[in-house]
């Protein structure tokens, strides 16, 4: 990994267009040259300040699964973990289920955390909190992508690069009053089902193709249990079809660009030059995957529009899903 210069990191912090957004870039860079956890700690701690004034003994999280991990293991200390349907221990804390809290004198005066990162699971448990009168957070807050106000969101053309299972551009699409989109899915098993998910758009263009820097056929690597997560390697399993976003789109409108394509997000930006230099949409795009994504990506950006306005969110409890918008 080559390290940024200064001059690099002084021109990104100068486009920061928020104090949230110089935090969150401050850890991560922490995080991306030192690996330094701790980092990541403070930052996803700091996104929830309501925790810094309630009674640490009254605090717990909601969700014994992957996002209860994260939690424990980011250093905030809980007596136990309320799930609706696990019972026994998650890494030494003591599960109990929904219905044992709510049996405790003391439930309503407990902040509840949600780690549940599924977005239809967490409106479930949200209606079922809020019908018990709970205090509860959201572990994995925001509509990822789209909860910048900054964006201000009309009739737009968006790009969803990482369509995966049409979640985003179902979401996308019930922000706006109307909108079109291209949505990219490369993964040919995964093609399938994500047409299925949004056959019933007639505005969705659904195109089997990844997003990379020139027009190839590349490898890839599937990670195990996660459908969403490929890799692009040489002894890879199986084949996809990269193109360039400005030969696949040439001078078709673009407003709105989201990529979430696990690490090939630089390439892809290099693809899409003449795009982002004659439109100039509004971006959002992953920084998480490779550390020097933190400063290579904005450092382009910046290179294809000076006064691009740059912020950055985070959408978990762990290091993943932080998310660079440019304006």
């Amino acid at each position: 990994m080559k390290t940024p210069n200064t001059g690099v990191l002084k021109r990104i912090f100068a486009a920061l267009g928020d104090d949230i957004s110089r935090k969150i870039y401050g850890h991560r860079l922490l995080f991306s040259l030192l690996e330094d956890k701790a980092a990541i700690q403070q930052m996803v701690h700091g996104l929830f300040p309501e925790t810094e004034q309630t009674d640490s003994s009254k605090i717990c999280c909601y969700g014994a699964g992957g996002g209860g991990v994260s939690f424990i293991q980011s250093g905030r200390k809980v007596p136990f973990i309320v799930d609706k349907y696990k019972t026994g221990d998650l890494c030494g804390i003591p599960v109990i289920s929904l219905h044992d809290f709510l049996d405790l004198p003391d439930h309503k005066q407990y902040l509840l955390i949600v780690t549940v990162a599924r977005e239809d699971v967490r409106c479930e448990i949200e209606r079922e909190l809020n019908q018990y009168g709970l205090q509860y957070i959201l572990g994995c807050p925001g509509l990822q992508y789209f909860d910048l106000k900054e964006l201000n969101l009309g009739n737009e053309y968006f790009v969803d690069a990482g369509a995966l299972d049409g979640n985003t551009t179902k979401c996308f699409l019930s922000q706006v009053t109307a909108g079109h989109v291209y949505a990219f899915e490369p993964n040919p098993k995964q093609f399938e089902r994500t047409r299925a998910a949004l056959h019933t758009y007639p505005q969705v263009e659904l195109l089997p193709y990844g997003l990379f820097d020139r027009n190839d056929v590349l490898r890839f690597d599937p990670m195990e249990g996660n459908a969403g997560s490929a890799r692009c390697s040489e002894s890879g399993s199986i084949q996809i079809e990269v193109r360039k976003l400005d030969d696949l789109l040439g001078s078709r409108k673009v407003t709105f660009l989201k990529m979430d394509i696990e690490g090939s997000e630089l390439a892809a930006l290099r693809g899409a030059e003449r795009i982002i230099r004659e439109q100039r949409p509004k971006l959002a795009i992953c920084v998480y995957h490779k550390p020097e994504d933190l400063w290579e990506i904005p450092s382009l950006l910046l290179s294809y529009h000076p006064d691009y306005k740059l912020y950055l969110r985070h959408y978990s409890i762990n290091e993943t899903e932080t998310i660079l918008y440019a304006i």
